[in-house]
């Protein structure tokens, strides 16, 4: 049975597929836009972890909102 990863585990999985494509572009055009496409489909699935996990904490209650 699969394992079901937290947050933290999903964001360590992208960054690390986001290091294993490098900084190397494609050798054709359509390498280079096949990861060039990839790095920014990885970056923005990084956002939305980080946007889902900022949604589910409290907001900040300033003094005149208690």
């Amino acid at each position: 049975m699969a394992k079901k990863l937290n947050d933290t585990e999903v964001w360590d999985r992208l960054h690390a597929a986001l290091e294993a494509l490098g900084e190397d572009d494609g050798l054709t055009t359509a390498g280079g836009t096949a990861i060039r496409s990839a790095r920014r489909t990885l970056i923005l699935l990084q956002m939305a972890v980080l946007k889902s996990q900022e949604a589910e904490q409290e907001p900040f209650m300033g003094q005149d909102e208690t």
